[in-house]
Formats: structure tokens, sequence, C-alpha cells
């Protein structure tokens, strides 16, 4: 999982802040209420913007409420609750997930290889479910899994092979959201770029842990050390944010976009910028 797909907080107006926050914790709220607890130990950002993505073009508005959250169980926190975008949200992270430790076990160390494994036993329940939920999204899912594998056993060199198939995950995600075909189809070019930029960043972060381990990095098969690494992610992930941005600005959203506004000309220039130099735990955890 990556979480790069964040706002850039200190642009934020404090009403835009705690309205992003109200659906990272509606979406906590909606893993368990759709999948159980375990699943809302996945939470990360990048799927809050596919939430607001989706209830922006909607229009849908929810439940806003006050409960209290598990991260901070004595404080009642503002939380959004109820709409199709989080319903989609919590399926599509769950699905990432087992996807994920589908591609774990089959490339990784023998020891990670076991924690996958596991990992997928707890998290099987859940994962039947959001597939029955959204049948299209986890066949797409699968296809492209098997697909990066195999691209990956033939250790392409090039950039735009190598970060299709996430491409293609994030467009199946992100066309669900559409509420017309037009919609459907600037979604899934926007979902394409976000996918590929997500993708050379998580590539840009590995690799030291990628080159150590021998495993596959699109940058090391290129010939190329840390600090080439980093800069040719910058240049790959800035032409596909230039055309991430004209596929947003095609779409007419009737809520959230302040917010998204600054995910996009914001947010995703600023994790650009820092490629390589992201902690994860500070990409995953909470918001104060």
């Amino acid at each position: 999982m990556f979480g790069y797909v964040t706002p850039e907080k200190p642009e934020m107006k404090v009403k835009e802040f705690e309205s992003y926050r109200a659906m990272y914790c509606g979406l906590c709220k909606q893993l368990k209420a759709d999948y159980g607890f375990l699943p809302r130990m996945l939470l990360n950002y990048d799927l809050v913007t596919v939430a607001l993505l989706a209830d922006g073009l909607s229009g849908e508005t929810g439940s806003p409420c006050r409960e209290r959250c598990i991260a901070n169980p004595l404080q009642k926190r503002c939380m959004q609750k109820g709409t199709q975008g989080l319903r989609l949200a919590a399926a599509g992270l769950v699905l990432l997930s087992w996807y994920k430790l589908v591609d774990d076990e089959a490339d990784e160390t023998f020891f990670k290889r076991l924690a996958a494994r596991t990992l997928r036993l707890l998290l099987r329940r859940a994962y039947k479910r959001a597939a029955v939920f959204y049948p299209e999204i986890d066949a797409e899912l699968a296809r492209q899994t098997e697909l990066q594998q195999q691209v990956e056993q033939k250790q392409t060199a090039f950039y735009d092979e190598a970060a299709e198939p996430t491409g293609n995950m994030t467009a199946q995600i992100l066309a669900a959201c559409a509420q017309t075909p037009d919609q459907e189809r600037v979604l899934r070019r926007l979902g394409l770029f976000l996918g590929k930029i997500l993708y050379w960043l998580d590539a840009a972060e590995d690799y030291e842990e990628d080159r150590e381990k021998h495993r596959y990095n699109v940058f090391v098969q290129n010939g190329l050390n840390k600090e080439q690494a980093v800069e040719q992610a910058r240049l790959q992930c800035r032409l596909a944010a230039g055309e991430a941005a004209r596929c947003y600005n095609l779409l007419e959203l009737r809520l959230n976009r302040p917010i998204l506004d600054n995910i996009i000309f914001l947010g995703i220039p600023g994790s650009i910028q820092r490629a390589g130099m992201a902690a994860r735990g500070a990409r995953r955890g909470g918001l104060n």
C-alpha cells in the first residue's frame, strides 16, 4: 500500500482539514462496519481520496456525527458516515490489500511469504465480502496482479510497462466513482496516471532495499544509483501528474472541490518532490 495521495495540510482552511479528517475517520468506521476490526489496521490516506471523489461527483453528503475514535478513545471526533463513496473506498482498500498479499506470497522471502499467507487467512472473510460487493474491481485486480508478476519476471526496464498494472488497478477503482459513461472514461484515465505515480514513488522509496535483496525494481533494472532513481521517478511522475490534472479538470464536482484541488495540485506534487524520502509510518499514521 502507498499513502502518497494526500493534501498539503498547511495550505488547507480549518474547515477543509476538518472535513478531510472526518472522511478519514469515517473510512475507518466504515471498514469496521462492513468488514470487521482487522481491516481497520490497513487504513491509509489514498482511499480517502476515492471516497471524496465518489461523493463529490454524486453530491452525497452522508450523515456527519461525533463518535469516539480507536486512536483517541477518550475524545469524540467529527466523522462522516454512510456514503457510497466510503463504502467503495472501504471495499477498495480490502481488495487492494488482499492482492498485495497475493503478490507478496509469490515473490517475497520465506518468512514474508509465511506472514502474507497468515494475513490472507485472517482477511479472507473480508475479501470475499468485498468481492461480492464489487466483482468487477476484484476481477480486474486479480488480472493486474498476475500481469505485474509477469512484468517482474520479465525484468522489464521500461518505466511505463512496469507501472501499467498498478495504473490499471487504480483506474478500475476510480471508474467505480463515475455517475455517467463520460465520467467513467475520464476517471479511468485519471486513475491510470495516478496509479503510475504511486508505483514510481514506491519503487524510488524501496530502491535500496530492493537492490540489497536482489528484488525487481525498475530503477535498479536501468542501472541507476539512488540519486538517479529518485530524479527519474520525479521526472516520470511529473509528466503523469500533468496528465492527471488535465483529466481532473474535466470533472464536474458537486462537493469536496477545495480538498480535491489541494490533493491534485499541491499534495501530489509535494509527494513527488519528496520522492525517496517519505517515511512509511508518517504516511500511514492518523491525523492530528
